[in-house]
């Protein structure tokens, strides 16, 4: 059995973006012999405040939210580490005002960025704090590796059994398409024109080829029910947000996006991919530079009845290169180097503090409680924990042998048996 090396709490916030990536570092984290704190993120906060002092995981987020995470994590004796979700696309001068705050980065002993770009941004700012910051990746581009594609084989079957050959159009207008309704601003009208072209695109899409099923992804804070409304007359329209993204990539027979990280990923999985661009923009566009770019809503259907009927992928598996201008200066990626592998390295540099003998772990650990009502809240089981472990043992041809102790409600305590 190898050594016991301490906590570490990793918080999730959105299930379908984030939970797989934190239990794949978890799954490894625990094999090299740390005690992880896995689940919803409010959760894994009060189990900080209680549980033995370690590395703590922020997961980014604006000031305020930013602030609150790590400032509680410091003051409960924990060491922070940080990975951004938001940090591979962004504007440089907002990203620092609103997510990479100087107050903040002081308390932050190591931060992890997506690629070059985020490392250039923050040490251009901060160049005191250069040795901080350490390029890695995100264990969520790790799933999109060859190694870990075997992980939803059974999903992807499944739904392409229950949708055939599907049309994905994955969607990112909550700035409009709020979830509590829609909001003008002056800052997003480009999102709200996006949002009524991409409603323009589908109708014309469906109507193009009404015996294929489409599937709506919005973006989790968007209103789903804006999209069942006007669509509402198309049978062969779906609104569907479940499960992690990839699993729908996979499935799906081509990807239509704008702007969107999903466009990213669909892209290093070698997925034929469209970029509905309608019109121009002084928002990032590097997803948009992936792909078959179509402009208008005749090309889209052009791409679509070529990659469906014609097996023509046009230039959805044309490679950017490496340059300051390509998508490898964003994120780090290899298909045989693992950004999990990079994280728990660096994470075995951190000296941890003593633990008080007070917040030793007994055989039965005491449960954490919250007794607030919370807004946002997601059901995580250790049925769910153990079906994807044993698929990763599936991977690595061993058995981990890993406990899973729940904690609290949707909190779990993973580590080396």
């Amino acid at each position: 059995m190898k050594k016991n090396k301490g906590w570490i709490y990793l918080p999730v916030e959105v299930k379908v973006r984030e939970l797989d990536a934190k239990l794949l570092l978890a799954y490894y984290a625990a094999k090299e012999g740390y005690q992880v704190g896995l689940g919803d993120h409010i959760m894994v906060e009060l189990a900080a405040e209680e549980y033995p002092n370690g590395i703590f995981f922020s997961k980014g987020g604006p000031h305020g939210f930013r602030k609150r995470i790590i400032t509680h994590a410091k003051k409960s004796g924990h060491k922070v580490v940080e990975l951004d979700e938001e940090g591979l696309l962004f504007k440089e001068k907002q990203y620092l005002r609103d997510r990479m705050r100087r107050d903040m980065l002081q308390f932050v002993t190591q931060e992890y960025c997506w690629g070059l770009y985020q490392k250039e941004v923050i040490i251009g700012a901060n160049s005191d704090y250069k040795k901080k910051c350490h390029i890695v990746g995100n264990p969520r581009f790790d799933l999109l590796k060859p190694k870990f594609r075997s992980i939803y084989k059974e999903d992807t079957e499944q739904i392409t059994n229950k949708y055939g050959e599907f049309i994905l159009i994955n969607t990112r207008f909550s700035q409009y398409n709020a979830a509590k309704g829609k909001k003008d601003n002056i800052h997003f009208k480009h999102i709200k024109k996006l949002y009524y072209s991409f409603l323009e695109m589908i109708k014309a899409t469906c109507k193009k080829f009404p015996n294929i099923n489409i599937i709506i992804r919005p973006h989790p804070g968007e209103n789903f029910a804006s999209y069942r409304k006007a669509f509402a007359g198309n049978h062969n329209v779906h609104v569907i947000h479940e499960g992690n993204i990839i699993k729908w990539l996979l499935a799906a027979k081509v990807i239509i996006h704008n702007g969107c990280t999903s466009g990213i990923e669909a892209f290093l999985l070698g997925k034929p991919l469209i970029s509905y661009v309608p019109f121009t923009s002084n928002e990032m566009n590097i997803p948009n530079q992936l792909g078959a770019k179509a402009t208008n809503i005749d090309e889209v259907n052009a791409c679509v009845e070529d990659i469906l009927y014609k097996n023509k992928t046009q230039d959805h598996a044309k490679q950017m290169d490496q340059s300051e201008e390509g998508l490898f200066y964003y994120c780090d990626w290899s298909k045989d180097n693992f950004s999990y592998e990079s994280i728990l390295r660096l994470c075995n540099m951190i000296q941890l503090p003593p633990q008080p003998k007070k917040s030793s772990l007994t055989k039965k650990p005491f449960l954490i409680k919250d007794n607030k009502k919370r807004k946002r809240r997601f059901s995580l089981t250790e049925k769910e924990i153990k079906n994807f472990y044993s698929k990763l043992d599936e991977i690595e041809g061993e058995n981990s042998h890993l406990i899973i102790r729940k904690l609290g409600n949707n909190l779990y305590q993973i580590q080396k048996r």
